[in-house]
């Protein structure tokens, strides 16, 4: 290959840098993550003629006119006219044409009528936001922004949302040759529509690169099923017509009148609300997608539901499946984006509707402070933290969920106030751990051979004897700490090889030593575990 000089055609950048610089740093525009515009500022600043001119058969010719010499080249000399119409008459076209961005630069107001004042160009020239790649920050978004202000005045939008791209589960790009894509339509096929949707979202971190496998859909499916299920707990209660609710169910108590679970509901829907509207603000679509899912998996179908519901073969009262119904319908507005097919099915099952009030029709939720207790909610994560505690234990020894056991928490000595709550949740611990007899004793001691978990001021205690053989128990935990042991060891032997840390990739020895942080956690909680049954 041989360099060869040819005339081309430029266009002087520097002026039409220094506005569009200018309107980043005085916040006209605004980049999400704004990270980004650090690199937008080392191209602007460093920027050079370009090059406009492409030597193809195809695309739009370069609007200059001239005269050519005997040879037929142009004849500098005689002058070029810039013309849509050829000026005069001899005068050719310049066969060259323009470089694609030249004319993508126009984009946001070329398709608008512009240079006409159409009605179009004015309701919708400048917009709100680019959505874009990182790959074309100065291909494109940057040239739009200086055509904006060179061409019109105005900027073309006044956000520009930068995400990541999407690579394969190695990070590397998807490309034929690799034959490592991921075609959506067989994911959709697969998963279902929601699912896919909800599970790019939840991936797409602002900016950041995803590393998609198709697995990873599973977990959308999942939640379209939980989300699905979630409604039989209540609906299952309705009178229907049908398919359809036969009437609408909507609760008399206020919100002081609630149990402390429902005010606790409440009160996480109404401050996740808001924390996704701040998301929303900020184009942060992975936490709007992370909030839902927490809030509707973890606080409404986990804690919510299951304390709620009747014991088998009974009947939900009215008014509890008022507020279910009350609390689903709000989840269903805030997951409708990013699940519009499920939501809008299971909309129509929450209560009788009008033709056209669609959910996708809805009014967006809006946090509702009267619906939030901050003490209300604190008592009750004392509560839920001391019963997570408790089947922890159980997980831990081996002792089934339905097990019934005995448990004594121990409040500081003199808090009679902080005691009594718990006793009057008792109920709660139960429920969802099987706690059928619980002490609560102030200053209470550590009973022998049993298991403890200390949550805020208060220390929660499960007696072992009688629920598992102790001596078996011993042995299975020296086992697994020593099996856990050697493991640790041969992870330890890999990162103190200097060959392995250097040469391998980066995101294999970030596994590895991931690897060690959860095994060397995961030793220490055997140890307090063995700890507790060396005291028999």
């Amino acid at each position: 290959i041989e360099p060869l000089i040819s005339r081309q055609w430029f266009v002087e950048m520097e002026p039409l840098a220094e506005p569009a610089i200018e309107a980043v740093r005085e916040g006209e525009i605004e980049f999400f993550p704004d990270r980004w515009a650090n690199e937008y500022f080392r191209w602007m600043e460093n920027i050079r003629d370009w090059c406009i001119s492409r030597q193809l058969w195809w695309g739009h010719r370069i609007p200059v006119w001239y005269y050519t010499d005997e040879n037929g080249e142009a004849d500098p000399e005689q002058g070029y006219v810039v013309s849509v119409e050829q000026p005069e008459e001899g005068m050719v076209q310049e066969t060259d044409v323009l470089d694609t961005w030249f004319s993508s630069w126009l984009w946001p107001f070329a398709t608008l009528g512009w240079p006409e004042e159409t009605d179009d160009l004015e309701k919708f020239y400048p917009t709100d936001v680019l959505v874009s790649g990182y790959d074309i920050l100065f291909f494109w978004i940057a040239r739009m922004i200086m055509a904006g202000y060179q061409f019109t005045g105005d900027p073309p939008f006044t956000n520009v949302f930068i995400t990541g791209m999407v690579k394969d589960e190695q990070g590397r790009w998807m490309s034929k040759s690799l034959g490592n894509g991921i075609d959506p339509l067989e994911m959709v096929d697969q998963y279902g529509a929601d699912a896919t949707r909800f599970t790019l979202t939840l991936l797409c971190a602002q900016g950041q690169d995803i590393k998609l496998a198709p697995s990873k859909f599973e977990m959308g499916r999942n939640f379209a099923n939980k989300i699905w299920n979630a409604f039989n707990v209540f609906g299952q209660f309705m009178e229907t017509d049908g398919e359809a609710p036969a009437r609408d169910y909507r609760r008399s108590r206020s919100f002081d009148e609630l149990e402390l679970v429902e005010q606790w509901m409440l009160h996480r829907l109404n401050t996740a609300i808001e924390d996704i509207e701040d998301s929303l603000d900020r184009y942060r679509l992975n936490e709007i997608a992370e909030r839902v899912y927490d809030v509707f998996w973890r606080d409404y179908c986990d804690w919510y539901l299951e304390l709620i519901k009747p014991p088998y073969g009974e009947e939900m009262e009215e008014d509890k499946i008022a507020l279910a119904a009350e609390i689903y319908e709000t989840l269903l507005k805030l997951l409708h984006p990013l699940m519009p097919f499920i939501t809008e099915e299971l909309w129509w099952k929450v209560r009788p509707r009008a033709e056209g009030e669609a959910c996708i029709a809805a009014d967006w939720p809006e946090g509702d402070t009267a619906l939030m207790d901050e003490e209300a909610a604190d008592t009750f994560e004392l509560i839920q933290e001391m019963i997570s505690g408790v089947r922890g234990i159980k997980s831990d020894y081996g002792v089934g969920l339905g097990q019934e056991i005995e448990a004594t928490v121990s409040v500081p000595d003199g808090d009679e106030a902080l005691a009594g709550t718990v006793r009057q949740y008792a109920g709660y611990f139960d429920k969802l751990a099987s706690v059928t007899d619980l002490t609560v004793q102030p200053g209470a001691e550590k009973p022998k051979a049993s298991a403890s978990v200390v949550v805020g001021r208060c220390e929660v205690f499960v007696p072992l004897a009688g629920m598992i053989d102790l001596d078996q128990e011993r042995e299975r935990l020296r086992k697994e700490i020593e099996e856990k042991e050697e493991f640790l060891e041969s992870v330890e032997q890999k990162l103190n090889n200097h060959q392995f840390v250097n040469k391998a990739p980066d995101e294999v020895v970030d596994r590895e030593r991931q690897k060690r942080r959860d095994a060397t956690d995961e030793l220490e909680r055997l140890h307090e575990n063995l700890a507790d049954l060396e005291e028999v």
